[in-house]
């Protein structure tokens, strides 16, 4: 069982930290795993300093992240002298990079069609990342089928979800976490 599966089944629910001034509220979450979207390159390592505190797993959404170039520079960056667990990205070939320097790796696609799941399952296929972030969140019913072709990789729904029923029914239909910056559905 992966690091990011053992996380998810103590607790699904992943706190996608969007405004820094909801981390307190965050690490007393009992989420399980913390992902920082739209930080600043400037408070990064002071926020990742305070989450290691605890024994949350940390991810950067590189593709988010002020400050940040989306290449192997960037990735380093995040490994060595930020010390996060993982990153989390759109791009196939920085999660090949990611996995270079040990951390762990979410690859986010998009479901726009069946064209988009195509091609979603082929990039997942290739980059063979350690869980797959799926957006919008609530498709997750509809693609069931799917996901039996990327059976190896631990899915992640986030983005359109709203109430604890959707998070009841997107568990149960494939994913095993569910990734929100709401934080009255993350909260305790």
């Amino acid at each position: 069982m992966s690091v990011i599966s053992y996380a998810l089944k103590r607790n699904p629910l992943i706190a996608s930290l969007t405004d820094t001034r909801d981390l307190e509220m965050v690490l007393n979450s009992d989420c399980n795993i913390i992902i920082l979207i739209q930080s600043d390159i400037c408070s990064l390592k002071e926020m990742v300093d305070r989450i290691r505190e605890t024994d949350k797993l940390i991810f950067v959404h590189l593709d988010l992240t002020k400050g940040l170039k989306r290449d192997a520079s960037g990735v380093k960056f995040l490994s060595e002298f930020v010390g996060v667990d993982g990153i989390i990205t759109t791009h196939t070939n920085l999660i090949q990079v990611a996995k270079q320097y040990d951390l762990l790796t979410i690859q986010r696609v998009f479901i726009l069609d069946t064209a988009s799941i195509k091609q979603g399952i082929k990039s997942i296929n290739s980059s063979k990342p350690d869980a797959v972030e799926i957006l919008p969140g609530v498709v997750i019913p509809h693609i069931k089928s799917y996901l039996k072709s990327v059976a190896d990789q631990t899915i992640i729904a986030a983005g359109l979800i709203n109430s604890k029923e959707e998070i009841g029914n997107i568990l149960q239909n494939g994913a095993q976490g569910v990734s929100s910056s709401s934080l009255k559905l993350i909260g305790r």
